[in-house]
């Protein structure tokens, strides 16, 4: 036998618990969608020769930048024929899906970046890579500050340092 009083207690106990607990997801859900931003950022590489981007989702609206083929773009949002990008200066435009492909690249940012036989500034180098210029990003995953990239005008594959290029 329970009591009416304690049978309150325990109803109300019954009744703040789905509350609670949706309110723990909500919270999940917005600081998981607030601080990994940046860690599952969606970046795309021109795939044509050349890409106009606009201002507006419309090729109507007023031509911004012309991006050249392999230039990474960050993904801001995304519509049916349209994605907002963000280049490497952080100017906000539109550029249309079919210019662009899933393929990743980076850009450089120093006029002379390195890149080398192995993750480590003590190993050879194997080339002097030019500022703005394209490389294939093998794997997007950054390990002690390098990544693997390979470069298709200087013929080889090797380790940067990641704070040298834009575009991961």
């Amino acid at each position: 036998y329970i009591c009416k009083k304690n049978k309150k207690k325990i109803l109300k106990k019954r009744k703040m618990r789905p509350k609670i607990f949706f309110r723990f997801l909500f919270y999940l859900f917005v600081s998981f969608t607030l601080f990994s931003s940046n860690v599952f950022a969606e970046f795309l590489s021109v795939k044509t020769k050349s890409l106009i981007l606009f201002d507006g989702p419309s090729s109507s609206t007023k031509k911004r930048f012309i991006v050249t083929e392999g230039y990474p773009l960050k993904v801001i949002v995304s519509l049916k024929d349209w994605k907002k990008v963000e280049d490497h200066l952080g100017k906000i435009s539109w550029a249309q899906v079919k210019g662009l492909d899933r393929d990743r690249t980076v850009v450089t940012l120093k006029p002379k970046a390195i890149i080398y036989n192995k993750p480590n500034k003590s190993a050879a180098k194997l080339a002097y890579i030019g500022e703005l210029v394209v490389l294939n990003l093998l794997s997007p995953i950054v390990t002690d500050g390098w990544i693997k990239v390979k470069s298709s005008s200087a013929g080889v594959q090797g380790f940067i340092k990641a704070e040298e290029v834009w575009g991961i």
